[in-house]
């Protein structure tokens, strides 16, 4: 499984969140998923490349009509 987590301002401003988001983020991958984690400075194709990788990484293959 694939998961995207987007890392926003509230990491630098609120502990608890920030915490909060951790234990998630443990959780989901101790369960094996793959967590692309994304903040507002990554650029759409960065953020495609690695949802495509991880995808890919976990046996999705793109239908190519």
């Amino acid at each position: 499984m694939v998961a995207a987590e987007y890392d926003g301002d509230q990491h630098r401003t609120n502990r608890a969140a920030y915490v909060k988001d951790m234990r998630v983020l443990r959780k989901l991958a101790d369960m094996g998923w793959i967590v692309v984690r994304v903040i507002k400075e990554d650029t759409d194709k960065d953020v495609v490349e690695r949802a495509w990788t991880a995808l890919v990484s976990r046996g999705w293959r793109p239908d190519r009509r």
